[in-house]
């Protein structure tokens, strides 16, 4: 990532002339995974950011909020190619905190996903500016390049070979992957262990990693989690993941740590426990996430 994380997914949102915001993003094949399919991390950030912005708009000017806790729910396969679009709103707030509710759906109106968040109000310095007038585009970024998909994969392959190959460099990265810096370093009997380079434009406006992109690294590491006993031509596909915050990670203290445990596999269903972890040792985030085959 070169820019900032919107830019560099394709999310934009515009403000229209009543002051209402519509954010949306291409899902094309800049954000596949290697197996050239359009996952949750593809639009994670998308839905961090709709329901955040919700609880933030709300706050009072010069407020700096995080959100300590989002879920999210797939509620319909998404098509590559479609432009996903999201509304968000702040469905109660008290003391500081606030809990939101937001939709993503496609072209066709069809929701994709569903998520729910807890906003905080946090005292941290923002470099934020004041919103644009009514009526200009508050965020407006360039056509985002689509590469070629990546090559199919052999279907004899089983979901441990596939991961063995991303780290051996014989299977590629997908482009999410590549995007988000993410990297499988060692595969174990049921766990995984990736690596996540931060870069500047991974940052938030108070300097910290986006917290859209935290959920998007871990709804990838869990994506790849659930493949450790996946048998030749049954692949998962994560559908629901809740992410909590605990710390904003630094984006300028080195690699971070993924570790995924595989807690169940089915035939049906898959289930994850994810940590991100500091060079320190600290614990910055947490998911737990289950996959459907």
């Amino acid at each position: 990532m070169t820019k900032d994380p919107m830019a560099t997914l394709g999310i934009e949102y515009v403000t229209d002339e009543h002051g209402r915001r519509t954010t949306s993003q291409l899902l094309g094949s800049a954000l596949v995974d290697h197996r050239g399919e359009i996952g949750m991390a593809s639009y994670a950030t998308l839905a961090e950011i709709v329901g955040g912005s919700a609880f933030y708009n709300a706050q009072p000017a010069g407020s700096a909020t995080v959100q300590s806790r989002l879920s999210l729910s797939v509620a319909s396969p998404v098509k590559l190619g479609i432009k996903a679009s999201g509304a968000g709103r702040l469905v109660g707030s008290t003391g500081g905190h606030g809990v939101t509710s937001a939709e993503l759906i496609d072209d066709s109106g069809a929701v994709i996903c569903v998520a729910t968040g807890r906003g905080v109000v946090v005292s941290r310095a923002t470099g934020e500016t004041p919103p644009l007038e009514t009526g200009r585009p508050a965020s407006s970024v360039a056509p985002v390049e689509q590469p070629p998909l990546p090559e199919p994969l052999d279907p004899e392959l089983t979901g441990r070979q596939i991961l063995s190959g991303l780290v051996d460099g014989s299977i590629p990265a997908g482009p999410i992957q590549v995007l988000l810096g993410l990297r499988v370093a060692a595969v174990g009997e049921d766990t995984i262990e990736l690596t996540a380079t931060p870069t500047p434009g991974m940052a938030n406006k108070m300097g910290t990693m986006h917290g859209g992109i935290v959920t998007a690294i871990l709804a990838e590491a869990a994506s790849l989690g659930t493949e450790l006993s996946a048998r030749a031509g049954h692949r998962y596909h994560v559908a629901d993941i809740s992410v909590s915050f605990l710390r904003s990670p630094a984006i300028d203290q080195g690699d971070l740590t993924v570790t995924v445990k595989q807690i169940k596999s089915g035939r049906r269903i898959s289930s994850v426990f994810a940590t991100m972890v500091q060079p320190d040792g600290t614990v910055v985030a947490q998911a737990t996430a289950d996959a459907t085959a």
